[in-house]
């Protein structure tokens, strides 16, 4: 079909795709692994004759009937972000794709990097998304949702239609740049069902709220996007915004893939649409190690085997993966001269057990000095001497080796750059 005509019918897509997807969860998971393995075999088919996935194929010797499950993944090649970004820079001069839709990421490692979706595969991925409220308990088409500005909409303070009158696809905005009482102010006022911004953007409210007893409304549901919650942080928003918090987790790239849902210690993985792997450094499937995705759903530019960058733990559960804990790829880790290197996953714990804590980025200025910029609660049980002490001890029983610390004390710690924040920063030459 004409790509035009395609566009043209996007909302009609995203409505058959929402009806077709698993939109309630339960403890069975076996219809979902069944359409998984079902959609993985046929995408493998279809990227058996692209040029790019033949090489693939044939770099392993093997062929699309040897791939009948997920898990059978874990022999495909791993398609890195700089080998998709150089496929991706190729296939965007092809004027067969002069009319489907080029989205570019944050840039969040540094380098921008464009991916091609037909219009079928984008109301695809928006479908998904809609299916994430759906399986939190939101009503879409009922339901009041309220977002930060898109830069790109055509209408950034609103949307004042015809449906949005009677009630229905009810969508309004809070301008994320603004001071921080005049956005509260605007979410009261709207008192949204659904609230979505960068996490980032939505802290920056969440701690003025925490510091000067401004009450926020609380949404049935709300959504951190963008960034990795940290249980810290997931008990402060708690506190301000109500226990409505999601964590619906995703790329730019592969659209949302899996959903943390409230008072749950995991994520649940859209097994029809997704196959979510854990691959180690051999790369084989591990329980704990690199998130690699393949939207089933991305048949005509596919992306399998796509590595995110992000690291991850897994348990199973009568045969199913469920990602248990997730290290954004935000996050440096910390390096010692010899090359060694100790994750955010091993010093989690030391913050997670200490409440008075509400935000941190620790900054390895060398090998020897960490600069660690701290919010502390107001009504913190430790004083920051106290604090300085406990995170001294307790971080250099887990480092390889003792490092020295200096602390600032911050109201609040502003976001990177891109907007985003990280909270561990190397900046010692470890390559």
């Amino acid at each position: 079909m004409d790509p035009k005509l395609e566009k043209k019918m996007m909302n009609v897509y995203l409505a058959a795709d929402l009806t077709r997807m698993k939109r309630h969860y339960t403890n069975d998971f076996s219809d979902a692994i069944a359409m998984q393995n079902k959609r993985l075999q046929k995408l493998m088919k279809i990227a058996y004759e692209i040029p790019f996935y033949r090489e693939r194929f044939d770099r392993v010797g093997m062929k699309p009937e040897d791939f009948k499950t997920g898990d059978d993944l874990a022999k495909f090649p791993i398609l890195t972000k700089d080998e998709l970004r150089e496929w991706m820079a190729k296939e965007v001069e092809n004027p067969k794709y002069k009319d489907w839709i080029i989205d570019t990421t944050s840039g969040s490692t540094g380098k921008p990097l464009s991916i091609i979706f037909s219009p079928k595969e984008k109301a695809y991925m928006k479908a998904n998304w809609y299916r994430v409220m759906n399986v939190a308990g939101y009503d879409p088409i009922r339901g009041k949702m309220m977002s930060r500005i898109n830069m790109h909409d055509e209408n950034p303070g609103g949307r004042d239609t015809f449906l949005q009158k009677l009630g229905i696809l009810r969508h309004e905005f809070v301008d994320q740049y603004a001071p921080e009482e005049e956005a509260i102010d605007v979410i009261n006022a709207y008192e949204p069902d659904w609230l979505y911004m960068n996490k980032t953007e939505l802290m920056r409210l969440v701690l003025y709220a925490n510091k000067t007893g401004k009450k926020i409304y609380h949404p049935k549901f709300y959504d951190p996007i963008s960034e990795k919650t940290d249980e810290n942080n997931r008990k402060l928003f708690i506190k301000e915004l109500g226990p409505g918090i999601i964590d619906s987790y995703g790329s730019a790239e592969t659209g949302a893939c899996m959903i943390r849902l409230p008072g749950k210690d995991y994520y649940i993985i859209h097994h029809d649409s997704f196959v979510v792997n854990v691959i180690d450094d051999e790369g084989k499937l591990a329980k704990e190690g690199g998130l690699v995705i393949t939207p089933l759903y991305k048949t005509d530019l596919p992306l399998i085997n796509y590595a995110i960058g992000d690291k991850a733990t897994c348990r199973y559960k009568k045969g199913v993966r469920f990602i248990t804990s997730i290290q954004g790829r935000m996050n440096d880790y910390f390096y010692y001269e010899d090359g060694r290197v100790t994750s955010f996953f091993e010093v989690t714990p030391v913050i997670a057990h200490c409440p008075d804590i509400l935000q941190i980025r620790f900054i390895e200025e060398t090998y020897d000095l960490i600069h660690v910029q701290i919010v502390r609660d107001d009504k913190a049980r430790m004083s920051e001497a106290e604090l300085e002490e406990y995170l001294t001890t307790n971080l250099n029983k887990i480092f390889k080796r003792p490092f020295n610390f200096e602390f600032e004390w911050m109201n609040s710690i502003p976001p990177d750059e891109n907007g985003k924040l990280r909270m561990i920063v190397c900046k010692v030459d470890h390559d």
